[in-house]
């Protein structure tokens, strides 16, 4: 958004809402295609905004606003304030500000600029038991399939075989060994699984969370909904937990084993993304850290030697995933 937009839009923020807006600024962190802007008004209050800049962000709001909307009052994502939507413009979706609340993707911030994640003790927990929360909101009526459920991938992965092998993410040999075990259970991912059924985020990671204390009372926020859609009912846990576990949380082997097809066909997209040369380094080290992870889960899942044997070896046991207590 360029500094003219600015203005225009918290003027049209403030008219919808029926405030004047006193004071802009773009939010510190978190990342999105769309337009943001936290809002603050002549009486003090504030709101977050986000206005579409391409047909595709469009969409993406859209999709959005449709979720806000289902769950309000869940307490599992911001309440929506204002909705501007006259279907051949660019939507602008307005939410309560969450400033202020604790956001584990910017607990510490860099000497060099930026910000590190830091979970708090419980904050892992605390995610745990949103997700679980979020697996018995109830289903909006025809909800497409999130687009974070992705087609096969592990034949595509095995064409990569050589490239994984020289980022250092599996022995030479492993998944040619393997790849009939490997592609067959990703085979099995779109019929095997209920994929229909539960309500998933879509793209839970630690910036898209945040952790609000209400009298000594913590509860988790859910921010960012534009994949949102239908799926299983471990989806957001599963794509999460490689991710966590770079940030200090369990290994996934830890904490579930199963269902097998899931992992599979969710892990698949960072063993790619490892083997993309045209990305900066520290994400494609990124990456590859990923691809490191998902790819000894799998084995703990599937009962097949480790990827790399002199790596920390996971139990080879099935376990579901639980919710924690309480």
């Amino acid at each position: 958004m360029t500094a003219a937009e600015t203005p225009v839009i918290a003027g049209t923020v403030g008219s919808l809402l029926g405030k004047t807006a006193a004071a802009w600024r773009a939010p510190e962190f978190g990342l999105s295609a769309a337009d943001r802007l936290v809002v603050t008004f002549s009486d003090g209050s504030a709101a977050f905004v986000k206005g579409a800049t391409t047909e595709e962000t469009a969409g993406w709001l859209r999709n959005e606003h449709r979720i806000l909307d289902h769950l309000r009052g869940t307490s599992l994502c911001p309440e929506v304030l204002g909705w501007q939507d006259d279907g051949t413009g660019q939507p602008l979706l307005v939410t309560e500000d969450l400033s202020a609340a604790y956001w584990p993707a910017a607990g510490a911030e860099n000497p060099g600029g930026g910000t590190s994640t830091v979970w708090r003790p419980g904050d892992i927990d605390l995610l745990r038991c949103t997700l679980d929360r979020l697996r018995r909101a109830p289903l909006p009526a025809e909800l497409p399939r999130t687009t974070s459920w992705p087609g096969p991938q592990w034949p595509r992965v095995i064409e990569l075989a050589d490239r994984l092998v020289d980022v250092g993410v599996v022995i030479p040999g492993w998944l040619e060994a393997n790849a009939e075990t490997l592609t067959a259970v990703d085979a099995e991912a779109d019929t095997a699984l209920e994929l229909g059924a539960y309500l998933v985020h879509g793209d839970v990671r630690s910036d898209n969370v945040c952790i609000l204390s209400n009298a000594g009372e913590c509860e988790g926020r859910l921010v960012d909904w534009s994949h949102a859609g239908a799926g299983h009912e471990l989806h957001d846990l599963v794509q999460l937990l490689p991710t966590l576990h770079l940030e200090g949380g369990p290994p996934p082997w830890q904490v579930c084993t199963e269902p097998a097809p899931l992992i599979a066909r969710l892990a698949g997209p960072s063993l790619q993304r490892a083997c993309v040369s045209e990305q900066p380094d520290w994400l494609r080290r990124v990456f590859i850290d990923l691809a490191s992870i998902n790819l000894k889960w799998l084995a703990a899942a599937l009962g097949l030697p480790l990827p790399v044997p002199d790596q920390h070896t996971p139990t080879h046991h099935r376990t579901r995933a639980q919710p924690p207590a309480g």
